[in-house]
């Protein structure tokens, strides 16, 4: 045998051996696996001591342990990741509620806080326009209308023959009602009656309002409210006053009481009234 041949020889012997050894070591590890998950695989082949394994096997045991570790160590932390997202979400979605409640309460709030400022206001008002704040004092209304809110006292200027306009058949330029005094219920009333009709006397009495007015006027609608000599009248530039308690609403006239004068268009009228703040003078 030639030495060419002879290393042909020894190469095939020693790839064989190493072909059985790669099979004892492969066998060797399925039946570590095997033992581990808990199967009985036996005693070992062909005189092979049981639990005894290859460097080989022992590797590929190690690297298929720490691959296993890995993947549930993997799982573990995808697991843990994904309680905390959800933790987290609802975490935010609590918060999210919570701010909207507080924006929804603040925003009742405001809108109740405004209805009850704008009802306060109106109610304020009308309280205003119902009952006006009394001035302290003597207020002028204007030449004819003076009243004292704090007395509940009403002066009167009442002037016959004020003017031409009717053949100075007139009270401060008015004739057939064309002005009117309005008085609160329970005030005094203070008139001052003046004749500036150089040519005709004039008088004055308070009387219910009765259209057309009677010829003679003679019974006063309140306790005073009338001039002495009234069927005579006041001689020009003659000053006389009538004072007497409204103590009862109702439509009146200021009318002269001379016969026939009232006819003529004397007289304003005066009504006194329930919920007058003060007198007025229109």
């Amino acid at each position: 045998m030639t030495a060419a041949r002879a290393l042909a020889v020894l190469s095939l012997v020693l790839l064989a051996a190493g072909c059985r050894e790669g099979e004892q070591s492969s066998a060797e590890a399925a039946r570590a696996d095997s033992s581990a998950a808990g199967y009985d695989v036996g005693p070992a082949p062909d005189g092979a001591v049981a639990g005894s394994r290859t460097p080989v096997s022992e590797s590929l045991l190690a690297a298929a342990r720490l691959d296993s570790a890995r993947t549930a160590a993997r799982r573990d932390s995808l697991e843990r990741e994904s309680v905390r997202r959800d933790s987290v979400a609802r975490a935010l979605a609590l918060r999210d509620s919570v701010r909207r409640d507080s924006v929804a309460r603040d925003s009742t709030r405001r809108l109740a806080l405004r209805d009850s400022a704008l009802h306060a206001s109106q109610s304020a008002h009308t309280a205003m326009q119902q009952h006006p704040p009394r001035p302290t004092g003597p207020v002028r209304v204007n030449e004819f209308l003076t009243y004292d809110a704090s007395s509940r006292t009403a002066s009167v200027q009442l002037i016959a023959g004020y003017n031409g306009v009717n053949g100075s058949l007139n009270y401060n330029g008015a004739i057939r009602g064309q002005r009117t005094v309005a008085i609160p219920v329970g005030w005094h009333v203070h008139v001052t009656v003046t004749n500036h009709d150089s040519d005709l006397q004039h008088s004055a009495i308070v009387v219910r309002e009765v259209l057309p007015p009677p010829l003679e006027l003679t019974t006063p609608a309140f306790e005073g409210a009338a001039l002495p000599r009234l069927d005579e009248g006041l001689q020009e530039d003659e000053t006389g006053t009538l004072d007497f308690d409204a103590d009862h609403a109702g439509r009146f006239m200021l009318a002269c009481g001379v016969p026939g004068h009232a006819q003529s268009g004397l007289w304003l009228r005066l009504v006194v009234a329930r919920g007058l703040s003060v007198p007025d003078y229109r």
